[in-house]
């Protein structure tokens, strides 16, 4: 780990880290529980958001990231810009 890294991204001072499990209005089509929650995973296939049932774990979508769920939080200020000819 370089010093910049460091300095942008220090080091837990808890001893877990945890995200923040936001519960969405759905019923799970697995076993009818309320308990749905939508947050960040970090998947094989890049940064995802999750809306999945807590009681059963069954996966009700698997979404791209929007803008306003600040995942990941290094996302490039200009993911969604489109090139220039320059490159």
């Amino acid at each position: 780990m370089s010093g910049v890294d460091r300095l942008l991204f220090p080091a837990p001072k808890e001893a877990t880290i945890s995200v923040e499990r936001k519960l969405v209005d759905q019923k799970c089509s697995a076993c009818g529980s309320a308990d749905v929650r939508r947050y960040p995973v970090a998947n094989f296939i890049g940064p995802r958001m999750v809306t999945k049932c807590q009681d059963c774990f069954h996966h009700l979508a698997v979404d791209v990231p929007a803008l306003e769920d600040h995942w990941p939080p290094w996302r490039s200020a200009t993911l969604d810009w489109e090139p220039s000819r320059a490159g």
